[in-house]
């Protein structure tokens, strides 16, 4: 592990390490502190433990599986030793019985759900940072997550430091009949509602959240953190301008915020309405 250093009192002073003495105890710090395995950069927001220690079958068992806010879910296998490429191929084959389990339980949720692989460790071979940064294991998506403690005077420190295959962003922009210019994901959407509004005028905000549901920004199984639309008065203050829209719209009871938390993952059901509204929307191609 490396050394770190940190100023105390004008000094600079090594801080001593701590690593975690079972896996079991790595594994609980993990529960209680899940935004360690948060990545905006990779637009993996706000985690949220889903499961511990599930079991697949009589030979499988899932150490932590985690939700994200865009839907993504996440098999997380921990190891307090270093980690092999014994340990990824564990991963994979996680990976690979927990799709056929979700494929029993239903075939079309199974193949809409985005599903990763993260491997938590405190040390990684560096034929395993190799396999995971060269795109070698495709078609699963794995992300290695060096996990690092440490310990000065009573105060802890931890820090995280990822590896993984750089993804090609998805800047898939969408053409709606109304509307002059192609619109990403969440601008679509904004000016979606926005323009039923005007064609509605007087309606409320009950009436409104018929049209636009909730489950238009999310796949079944996983959780809703964040409404569609909502009242302005009812969304938490942290919340308001980093998960929502900072224009507002209007409807009789005041104001509502439209959702701008979107990605691959979960627009579909909105396109699917948007076509059922019919405001013809195309793909801009030239912007795939």
């Amino acid at each position: 592990m490396e050394k770190m250093f940190i100023y105390d009192n004008g000094e600079l002073k090594e801080v001593q390490a701590k690593s975690f003495i079972f896996e079991l105890a790595m594994e609980g710090y993990i529960v209680d502190n899940p935004v360690l395995l948060s990545n905006e950069c990779l637009d993996l927001k706000d985690p949220e433990v889903k499961s511990v220690e599930e079991p697949l079958d009589s030979k499988h068992r899932i150490d932590v599986q985690i939700q994200y806010a865009n839907d993504t879910t996440a098999v997380v296998e921990l190891k307090n030793v270093p980690v092999d490429t014994k340990a990824l191929q564990q991963l994979l084959d996680y990976l690979k019985v927990k799709r056929q389990k979700m494929a029993r339980e239903n075939k079309e949720e199974a193949e809409s759900i985005q599903l990763i692989g993260i491997l938590v460790g405190t040390e990684f071979d560096e034929q395993v940072i190799k396999k995971i940064e060269s795109n070698a294991l495709k078609p699963e998506t794995v992300y290695a997550v060096e996990l690092r403690r440490y310990c000065n005077n009573g105060n802890w420190y931890v820090f995280t430091k990822w590896y993984g295959a750089k993804a090609k962003k998805d800047y898939t922009k969408y053409q709606l009949g109304f509307y002059d210019k192609p619109l990403g994901k969440g601008r679509m959407v904004y000016e979606v509602i926005k323009h039923y509004i005007s064609e509605h005028p007087q309606i409320s905000y009950a009436d409104l959240k018929k049209v636009f549901r909730d489950k238009l920004r999310k796949h079944k199984r996983s959780r809703q953190k964040y409404h569609l639309i909502a009242l302005e008065a009812d969304i938490a203050a942290e919340d308001r301008y980093s998960r929502y829209f900072k224009t507002p719209l209007q409807v009789k009871e005041g104001n509502i915020a439209v959702c701008s938390q979107w990605g691959i993952g979960n627009i579909e059901p909105f396109i699917e309405k948007v076509k059922e509204l019919g405001y013809g929307l195309s793909i801009d191609e030239t912007n795939k």
